[in-house]
């Protein structure tokens, strides 16, 4: 089974943990109830929706997206810290990525979605949020759904491959097997459309700790990207973007990162844990650098982001910076689930498999501007071409965010990484169609699951 507890754990005590009180989120710890008992007024299917927010974390994509691409290197301070999940070593029984968490997320939404209409509203405003609720709940569904297919579905868009079981209600009991990627996939967009049809919803982010239209938008473009359905995604990132009512800008890029301002936010997880930790130690110890191959794609002298993902002035600090921190602490800072540079990239990247090299030159342009001093706007002579730079431009952009390994599966294309960065010649490629691609379901799923099917090469 998929989900072992047999009680609900209503997830208060969580949210203050990992999405620190805000004024909205302001929620006292309470014990492990039933989950007939869990809800008995609008403000409990409050507290229990913060409950899901609270473990909607991407910190764990993150780090597989960074270590199992090309984006790190090994330190010589690494003491063993994820050195086989670096090497291409895991199997199921160390398994890189885990479905506990995503299917807890997807029982805690099925508990509030049961018990909502039982619920009375005591008056209009209580109504209102009743249906903010149920909309963001299933959102927040599709959004887990869209994080295990990516993890455990093969490279590519394969709509007959075996993808993650696909469970509709809670019952601890159920052992479902796994459905096909086109299943979960048309799930995925069921869930997010109906969510984003919601009246309820704010159009743009303004409390980004929480779904807006523009949210909800860019993980339809990530799902149409994923399908290569690319007028779907030029669409969807388009909606994001114009939603969203952000804008690129140079200037407020450091203190994004720093948590100082919101200037790109458009969805985030409000973090009290350091996401620095994947790659170096409280005390100062570097598990992982940035790759060789990484920051040999930057301008040191005039990107912005190299300064800001690596170093000041453009000196080599081989150290991962681009979470510096926070007023929460060292290390500490917001994870970023959607931003507005990515929607642009996203479009790009469609605009160019679409044929329309000018539209794509001109995101990536808009793009530029804002990171590169006295950038001189690109274009792109064939398609090959403009595919190849975009996929770059994400490398650069994105790293360290969670989208690497899932870009190079998405588009079947090898791991490569330097020689420098690996030591080694057999750590060095990993080639497009090979089985790693897709994570191992843990074993300790397929012992729980007779109806669970293990990847090919397991």
């Amino acid at each position: 089974m998929i989900i072992k507890q047999a009680k609900y754990i209503l997830g208060v005590a969580a949210v203050c943990g990992f999405l620190s009180c805000t004024k909205d989120l302001d929620l006292k710890p309470t014990d492990s109830i039933d989950a007939s008992k869990a809800f008995t007024s609008v403000k409990d299917l409050t507290d229990g929706l913060y409950g899901v927010y609270s473990s909607v974390s991407n910190a764990n994509r993150i780090r597989i997206g960074s270590i199992l691409a090309d984006e790190t290197k090994l330190s010589d301070e690494n003491r063993g810290q994820d050195q086989t999940t670096f090497r291409w070593q895991y199997t199921s029984n160390n398994a890189p990525a885990g479905l506990g968490q995503y299917y807890q997320t997807i029982d805690r939404i099925h508990r509030i979605i049961a018990a909502a209409p039982g619920i009375p509203a005591a008056n209009a405003t209580e109504e209102a949020d009743k249906t903010r609720i149920s909309a963001e709940l299933l959102g927040l569904r599709g959004i887990a759904y869209y994080e295990l297919l990516i993890l455990f579905s093969p490279q590519g868009y394969a709509p007959d491959a075996l993808a993650v079981p696909l469970v509709l209600s809670s019952d601890l009991l159920q052992k479902p097997a796994r459905a096909k990627v086109s299943e979960i996939v048309a799930q995925i967009e069921t869930d997010l459309a109906a969510a984003r049809s919601s009246a309820s919803i704010p159009d743009a982010p303004t409390d980004p700790l929480r779904l807006s239209k523009s949210a909800i938008a860019a993980y339809q473009a990530r799902v149409a990207l994923y399908k290569r359905a690319w007028p779907a995604a030029i669409t969807f990132a388009s909606d994001a973007i114009s939603l969203s009512g952000k804008t690129l800008n140079k200037a407020t890029l450091a203190g994004f990162f720093s948590d100082a301002n919101e200037s790109e936010t458009i969805f985030k997880y409000r973090n009290n844990a350091g996401p620095s930790l994947i790659w170096r130690d409280t005390n100062g110890d570097v598990f992982f650098e940035p790759a060789d191959k990484l920051k040999q794609q930057f301008d040191r002298v005039n990107d912005v982001r190299f300064a800001i993902f690596f170093g000041a002035g453009g000196n080599d600090t081989s150290i991962v910076i681009k979470y510096p921190g926070s007023s929460r602490g060292p290390q500490v800072n917001d994870l970023k689930l959607v931003r507005l540079a990515e929607m642009y990239l996203l479009r790009a990247e469609a605009y160019a498999e679409n044929n329309q090299l000018t539209q794509a030159a001109a995101d990536v342009n808009a793009l530029l501007a804002q990171r590169v001093n006295g950038h001189v706007d690109v274009a792109y002579a064939t398609q090959p071409i403009a595919i190849a730079a975009v996929v770059n431009e994400r490398y650069k952009e994105l790293c360290f965010e969670g989208f690497r390994f899932f870009d190079l599966k998405r588009k079947g294309l090898a791991i490569t990484r330097n020689l420098s960065d690996s030591r080694n010649a057999n750590w060095q490629t990993m080639p497009a169609n090979d089985t790693r691609f897709a994570l191992p379901i843990p074993q300790t799923e397929i012992f729980a699951n007779p109806n669970m099917v293990q990847n090919t090469g397991y």
